[in-house]
């Protein structure tokens, strides 16, 4: 599809962003990267994403395809050389299931920089755990598809720059109990499109320590913030209670509520 133009709205330190650049760069598709800036979104990803209004967003001729695992698939329909995902439907089925799996290392991941004392142990030990879980799946292969990088390491492996962040907040080793995954995830780094698309693990800990201080500075636009989240999940029409419960209940909490909120009425990535 030589014709094709393809821009993908993203930003630098986003393992969903990630996703999509190697996607890409394994195809060997040509794409405009353009960054996106959180705090004051451009009025193009509000209008090729007007329902969640986030990155990672791809846009093929003019098209908007959202979501970072829908994106991969969708590119690996597309451009069907060098296929991600395996032909056999049940194994493809399952590769689907790891990789939705992941995502758990995300809200894990999180409550190590937004938490502290035994809610912060608690997302250390779920995070711990949930990475013994995908080392057993990975177990002696050297891909999670067996001998061929594939979907589930499209990924999972943008989750390994953010290692360093994790380890760091955290004060573990996660080579300490998971091994195999840190020798999966070297083995990973000496593909192009791996090396070439993740983050610099120390400007994603810089980026965590901003989070940090800003949540710390701002509280008040941060709040305001999560109200807008929630009206605009409810279509402009807020629920008193939920709106009662973002209002009181934030201070009590690091963890942004607004994703709470999407997981029970929207659902992950």
């Amino acid at each position: 599809m030589v014709n094709d133009e393809v821009v993908l709205l993203d930003t630098y330190v986003s393992m969903f962003g990630m996703r999509v650049r190697i996607a890409l760069a394994e195809k060997g598709i040509p794409f405009e990267y353009r960054e996106e800036n959180l705090r004051n979104k451009s009025p193009l990803l509000l209008e090729m994403n007007p329902v969640y209004k986030k990155i990672p967003v791809l846009i093929h001729n003019g098209k908007p395809i959202c979501e970072s695992l829908i994106i991969v698939q969708y590119i690996d329909v597309v451009w069907k050389d060098r296929p991600l995902l395996p032909s056999d439907p049940y194994q493809r089925a399952q590769a689907r299931f790891w990789a939705d799996y992941v995502d758990k290392i995300f809200f894990a991941g999180r409550k190590l920089w937004t938490m502290k004392g035994e809610e912060k142990e608690s997302g250390k030990k779920e995070l711990i755990e949930y990475l013994q879980v995908l080392e057993g799946e990975l177990g002696n292969k050297p891909y999670f598809g067996g001998e061929i990088f594939g979907f589930v390491d499209v990924a999972f492996v943008p989750y390994y720059c953010w290692f360093y962040a994790y380890e760091t907040c955290g004060n573990f080793s996660i080579e300490q109990y998971c091994p195999k995954l840190i020798a999966w995830g070297k083995r990973c780094m000496e593909r192009e499109s791996v090396s070439n698309s993740l983050a610099d693990p120390h400007k994603i800990y810089e980026f965590v320590q901003l989070m940090k201080k800003r949540s710390k500075q701002d509280p008040i636009t941060e709040l305001e913030h999560r109200k807008k989240v929630v009206s605009d999940h409810f279509n402009g029409q807020v629920c008193t209670i939920a709106m009662l419960l973002v209002v009181s209940l934030w201070p009590l909490f690091t963890l942004p509520l607004w994703e709470v909120m999407r997981l029970i009425f929207v659902g992950r990535h």
